[in-house]
């Protein structure tokens, strides 16, 4: 992968830098929705799940309802909306 330095990226061209601006919220759009499609596959109402967020680490969690980008989460007696992205199952 090539490093962009700053002094590159002061050089570019405004039309450029939109461009490249562009094609970088592209990839990660793509790679955020490979993510969640990777996710939800093994995903299913009453999975054990790990929750990738301080409020939920160490504790016990269960997947209640799948939505299409977040998972309502029970976590001791209560429930939270949370993003596909930061939910591991646990096997």
């Amino acid at each position: 992968m090539k490093n962009i330095n700053y002094a590159e990226l002061n050089q570019m061209s405004l039309e450029d830098l939109m461009l490249l601006y562009e094609q970088v919220v592209e990839v990660i759009k793509i790679k955020r929705q490979v993510k969640e499609l990777h996710i939800k596959e093994g995903l299913y109402v009453g999975a054990n799940v790990r929750v990738n967020h301080p409020t939920a680490m160490g504790k016990e969690c269960r997947v209640q309802k799948i939505n299409r980008t977040k998972a309502d989460i029970l976590i001791e007696g209560k429930i939270y909306s949370v993003s596909l992205t930061m939910i591991e199952i646990i096997k």
